[in-house]
């Protein structure tokens, strides 16, 4: 799917800022705050990290009551089990322990957070971007479900444990809904004996019953659900783990493709700053061939765009000229664009402004 929302990720400009024991040392837990929010968090990456291949990342909520380094206790022996880098906020629309200072609503003040946390991980360790899971326990299903919807472009799963739901969470946008029910990976469960808020009357009235139809008449198509016999109203992250685990070994030959697209668009990155067209185009072009032979979800999607509008800038300048009546000037500085943007719609549309400025 190529209409993946790019919105997030364009106004993550500035990573949040890192504890005093910086810099992150892989298998140790850092205490950290955002930079916007001043929010609390906690993150953990596996002892045996290396930058030579990517890492599937967890973002974790806590219920009521809790907090983000107490969840993290409960992650902490499955990040090193799996090989998960997780990340668990303190989040308030999961607690009552909310700043009175604050004047956002609490799912975008969370949201918020969220985005910046996984800015913050991207910008210091190698993330496998293709598979990134949200996940929260009880009042931590709300920044789950929220979050997880309306940014298909960041999170890949989505796995809320005997978690709450409110109609509020799903996204009225037509293109994100569209973005989000091709590729978005769903788990809900619950416990037989959950709290009578999660599972309702013998009739499936609870917020469990109602995620899930709500989910699938919007059309998400890829929703595991799951009653587990005899439990209660318990987090049971090893269940979500799993789930996750599973998906991610099943993708593995895939992901390694995922790894060296990610090269690409790392060297493209590198050649854009220093304004190489040309060769950041070439490599873009390729990762963007890549990830379709490997059916991957793409992500470079973001660099393709933020190219395709580079040109057109440029190509409005040489419009202007042609416009002026500099008709010579016009079709050197369309040549260019096209010469450096082949491959690209603005490489096209570049050259055929070139062919309308003879004389």
């Amino acid at each position: 799917m190529r209409t993946i929302l790019l919105s997030c990720l364009l106004v993550l400009a500035a990573p949040a800022a890192l504890a005093k024991d910086a810099p992150l040392k892989p298998g140790k837990v850092h205490k950290l705050t955002t930079a916007k929010h001043d929010r609390a968090w906690t993150l953990i990456v596996p002892s045996k990290y290396s930058k030579k291949k990517s890492w599937p990342l967890v973002i974790s909520s806590h219920g009521r009551g809790g907090s983000g380094a107490g969840e993290m206790r409960a992650w902490q022996g499955l990040a090193s089990k799996h090989g998960f880098i997780v990340a668990c906020p303190d989040m308030v629309t999961a607690t009552h322990n909310r700043a009175k200072k604050s004047t956002l609503p609490a799912s975008q003040e969370d949201d918020e957070v969220l985005l910046e946390i996984y800015a913050t991980v991207c910008a210091q360790f190698r993330v496998n971007r293709r598979a990134v899971m949200v996940t929260g326990f009880s009042g931590g299903g709300n920044p789950s479900y929220h979050s997880g919807l309306r940014h298909p472009d960041v999170f890949t799963h989505i796995c809320t444990r005997g978690g709450n739901w409110a109609p509020q969470h799903m996204p009225h946008d037509d293109k994100v809904l569209e973005a989000g029910k091709g590729h978005l990976q769903i788990y809900v469960f619950w416990g037989e004996k959950d709290h009578v808020l999660i599972i309702g009357d013998p009739h499936g009235t609870g917020q469990a019953y109602q995620a899930l139809k709500a989910l699938k008449d919007a059309g998400y198509e890829n929703i595991k659900e799951e009653q587990v016999p005899a439990m209660g109203h318990k987090s049971r992250p090893d269940l979500a783990a799993t789930w996750f685990a599973a998906y991610v070994a099943k993708n593995a030959k895939a992901f390694k493709a995922g790894d060296k697209v990610d090269d690409l668009l790392g060297k493209a990155r590198a050649d854009v700053d220093k304004k190489k067209y040309a060769a950041a185009v070439k490599n873009v072009v390729k990762a963007a061939g890549a990830e379709e032979k490997a059916g991957l979800r793409p992500v470079s999607t973001s660099l393709r765009s933020e190219l395709e509008q580079i040109g057109r800038t440029l190509l409005e300048e040489a419009q202007t000229l042609k416009d002026g009546g500099d008709l010579k000037g016009a079709a050197k500085a369309a040549s260019k664009i096209a010469r450096e943007f082949k491959g690209l719609d603005v490489g096209a549309e570049a050259k055929a402004l070139q062919g309308s400025c003879k004389p």
